[in-house]
């Protein structure tokens, strides 16, 4: 385990590993923290089981080199992975680790969702599109238009529903049957992150320098403002990471600078804080959340920017 600097009085990680020693381009994690896909800085992209520790794949998109793999996804059961490489996109069976499918994409992949069960992909593409792709059928589905370049996009855990967000702040929600907008809201800056509940009920989108919704899907209204800059946070972090949990009760939340919290959505107050841990406490290296699982409702995992993933306990 990694020291955390003595100056934070945030609850430290009770477990770390390193994927990559220079770090990621971006990380995800199977819906129980089992698994954890890397994009490393130096190392192309490679599939690890947690808490084993254990590097399970190697995945390039060409042999014999080390892919600069922008945006990777994993499925929440944990069967299907996929990586982007510019216009690139390439769907992985992690059970033998071969390549499912490829595609050439029309623009550049700026942000990457695969759903729980693997059956759909959605890609948010800078050319204001979200591409729905079907792994079964091998092609695109269905395309969802926006007003700007995309900057994340998130699949609902029974895939009725395709999320994204864009540069200008503005989210939009849709039903991926018929194409139809469900709903749309704005942040005042470029989207970072966003969830959906397994049930469908409630959606949560961050935005750059603080700003953080959770929108109750039925209603339509904000059902929290989870504003950083309200809780005295850094004024320039970010929520850069989130997750809800299987039964609908919590949110996990990461930030631009290492801080977790865990929201409880009936008493609409934060139960939980933790920081993560720097590679080296004294040097100013930054720690984003990339991605959080929850091991179960007193415990997530996460992985970050700095190679690192985690295991938090309450």
């Amino acid at each position: 385990m990694l020291a955390v600097s003595g100056c934070s009085d945030l609850t430290p990680p009770e477990q770390t590993w390193s994927l990559a020693t220079k770090g990621h381009y971006d990380a995800a994690l199977s819906d129980n923290g089992s698994l954890a896909i890397a994009a490393s800085i130096h190392h192309g992209g490679s599939l690890w089981q947690l808490p084993q520790h254990e590097r399970i794949f190697n995945w390039n998109h060409k042999a014999d080199t080390f892919s600069l793999l922008d945006h990777v996804a994993i499925a929440g059961n944990g069967r299907y992975g996929a990586t982007s490489e510019q216009k690139k996109l390439t769907l992985w069976d992690v059970t033998s680790g071969k390549a499912i499918n490829f595609w050439a994409l029309p623009a550049d992949v700026r942000s990457l969702d695969i759903s729980a069960d693997g059956q759909f992909l959605l890609a948010g593409l800078d050319n204001s599109t979200a591409v729905l792709i079907s792994t079964s059928q091998g092609k695109g589905v269905r395309t969802f238009i926006t007003d700007d370049p995309i900057s994340a996009v998130r699949l609902s855990d029974d895939n009725s529903l395709a999320m994204a967000g864009t540069r200008t702040g503005v989210v939009y929600l849709w039903n991926t049957e018929n194409g139809e907008i469900r709903g749309q809201w704005s942040h005042d800056n470029q989207v970072r992150s966003m969830a959906i509940s397994p049930d469908n009920r409630f959606a949560f989108s961050g935005a750059q320098a603080g700003s953080g919704l959770i929108v109750d899907l039925i209603s339509g209204k904000i059902a929290m403002n989870i504003d950083i800059n309200r809780g005295g946070e850094i004024a320039a972090a970010t929520y850069t990471a989130a997750t809800f949990s299987q039964n609908q009760s919590l949110l996990a939340t990461g930030t631009s600078t290492g801080k977790l919290k865990l929201w409880d959505l009936s008493s609409q107050q934060a139960i939980a804080d933790w920081e993560a841990s720097k590679r080296n406490a004294w040097k100013p290296s930054g720690v984003v959340i990339q991605d959080i699982a929850f091991v179960s409702n007193s415990s997530i995992r996460a992985i970050a920017s700095n190679g690192l993933a985690y295991q938090f306990a309450r």
